[in-house]
């Protein structure tokens, strides 16, 4: 996410601050130009404290309503590559090691919208069977990336230069199921909010959500 922190619908969503490339890795990799370090700074400069808002909103959430929780994700954050990682991650962190990650085993299903990659689907399952579905998923409002952000005559910044539409607004948690959750499930999807934060965050830092301390 790079780093966007998914808040509850009743919270103000936070992001977190754009990270420098880390020393000895390709600057291309994650830095095209300037001007877009420029944005990524200013998009990204609020603090990360309500990432826990989420992990504690989204099982209450989840048992009474569909939608869990989300937040607005930056215009130049490429789509594509983001929910590819993602969805990469989840099936190692989340469907091969759902046990140890999130508590129950669970599986992972690639989500698609008009054949593009969209999100994925975890179904947290119990003796076998789902116990509940949450996808996470971009939505389908569009947004406005713009060349860069400059400095406006007040101080602040302010976005210049070409604008461009970008499906997708917001980053989604959705629980996509009527079932009823008990404690156990309820804990499971807290932890997944958990593993999901921190593999968000990891990608808006360091351009991969496969990056850990010993990167």
């Amino acid at each position: 996410m790079r780093a966007a922190v998914l808040a509850a619908p009743q919270a103000a969503a936070a992001q977190l601050r754009h990270q420098a490339t880390p020393s000895g890795r390709p600057a291309a990799a994650f830095v095209a130009a300037r001007p877009q370090l420029q944005q990524r700074r200013a998009s990204g400069s609020r603090s990360g404290r309500d990432a826990r808002l989420l992990c504690r909103a989204a099982a209450q959430a989840a048992e009474g309503g569909k939608l869990i929780s989300k937040v607005e994700i930056p215009a130049f954050i490429p789509r594509p590559d983001l929910i590819d990682q993602l969805v990469r991650w989840a099936m190692i962190e989340v469907q091969e090691n759902g046990v140890a990650n999130c508590g129950m085993p669970c599986k992972v299903t690639p989500f698609k919208r008009e054949d593009q990659l969209w999100g994925f689907t975890v179904s947290f399952l119990k003796d076998g069977e789902p116990a509940a579905d949450v996808r996470v998923a971009f939505d389908e409002e569009i947004t406005l990336k713009h060349d860069w952000v400059g400095r406006g005559a007040d101080g602040f910044p302010v976005l210049e230069g070409n604008a461009e539409e970008v499906v997708g607004k917001n980053f989604e948690i959705r629980k996509v199921c009527d079932r009823q959750i008990n404690d156990a499930t309820r804990s499971a999807i807290r932890s997944f909010c958990q593993q999901l934060v921190s593999s968000v965050n990891k990608y808006y830092a360091f351009g991969s959500c496969f990056v850990d301390d010993a990167t």
